[in-house]
């Protein structure tokens, strides 16, 4: 009896443990700190140009700081919809294997199998002869 009581109390203790010991928490609109930093920089990287480009053609100087400000957080918003939406009831870590397996499918190499149908282990019947014997 005294063991129960004794992990009641350190359960009562802690009060909400964390389900997702080795992964990252979550920061900022669901994204993590890697997504944030990454949804940021792709959002300063498109947006910094642009408002330069527009500032320049209109003589929008004093405008174009808040409205890059405006933007970017529209910006962080609209990634953390994205990253949602990918993470949805999937495994962690779930959408950077897929975007690593788009990688290999566009500029190639070997990290993933991505064949699909039947494998064969090697063998043949003890009569049968193979292709790689006929050397």
């Amino acid at each position: 009896m005294q063991p129960d009581s004794e992990e009641k109390r350190v359960t009562q203790a802690f009060g909400v443990l964390a389900d997702r010991v080795d992964g990252e928490p979550p920061a900022i609109l669901g994204l993590t700190t890697s997504e944030l930093l990454l949804v940021s920089l792709v959002t300063g990287l498109i947006l910094l140009p642009l408002i330069l480009l527009i500032s320049f053609a209109f003589g929008l100087g004093s405008i174009a700081l808040s409205l890059t400000g405006f933007l970017f957080m529209c910006g962080l918003y609209g990634g953390a919809v994205i990253f949602r939406r990918l993470k949805r009831g999937r495994p962690q870590g779930h959408y950077q294997v897929m975007f690593a397996v788009l990688l290999q499918r566009l500029f190639g190499g070997r990290a993933f199998m991505l064949r699909s149908g039947y494998w064969s282990i090697g063998r043949a019947r003890p009569g049968a002869a193979r292709s790689s014997d006929n050397r």
